[in-house]
């Protein structure tokens, strides 16, 4: 194959191609045509939120614990993927993204033939809605769920407990990264 690609390659361009210049040419041609299809990986650049959302206020109803560490890190997202600034409480006139209360929670979904617990789903739910001033809804309420499948083994708990939590803060972030590209293509 790599013979017959040579040769053909040879044939257009006229000259001898040693597999080094073939392969260049190769690459030069599969990158040109990645880069003119409009193909970019996701993360890259800003996200082009409504002129409207330049400045938000967040606030979190049922305020817990993990809710602040939501709240932070949607502000934050906000602020270096959206350039939007975040307000502090005492201005008014600004729109407020509201984020209703997390919920965090597993259950059981196999068992092994002992009957002890094999694996878990764990599932993490957050809504969402952004009102202008007068209190009116920009945004309608908006719902992410998300869930994550992982094996438990009663002979190393600790590891686990831990790898439950490292799922719990990718599901919170993924659910960040969503809650921005919904807000990005809502509002256009």
């Amino acid at each position: 194959m790599f013979d017959v690609v040579r040769a053909a390659v040879a044939k257009i361009v006229g000259i001898r191609v040693s597999k080094c210049l073939l392969t260049l040419i190769v690459c030069f041609f599969l990158s040109a045509i990645l880069a003119g299809c409009g193909f970019h990986l996701r993360g890259q650049g800003k996200a082009g939120l409504s002129p409207e959302l330049s400045v938000l206020r967040v606030r979190m109803i049922g305020e817990n614990g993990s809710g602040n560490e939501l709240r932070r890190e949607v502000e934050r997202a906000l602020n270096v993927q959206a350039d939007v600034r975040i307000a502090p409480k005492a201005e008014n006139g600004i729109p407020i993204l509201t984020l209703y209360d997390e919920q965090s929670n597993s259950r059981v979904l196999s068992y092994d033939e002992d009957r002890n617990v094999s694996e878990f789903l764990l599932r993490y739910r957050v809504d969402f809605d952004v009102r202008d001033a007068a209190g009116k809804q920009m945004v309608e309420r908006q719902t992410i769920i998300l869930q994550r499948d992982y094996t438990f083994d009663r002979l190393n708990v600790l590891a686990k407990e831990r790898e439950e939590q490292e799922l719990r803060e990718q599901m919170r972030q993924e659910a960040v990264q969503q809650m921005i590209r919904r807000l990005a293509s809502w509002l256009r």
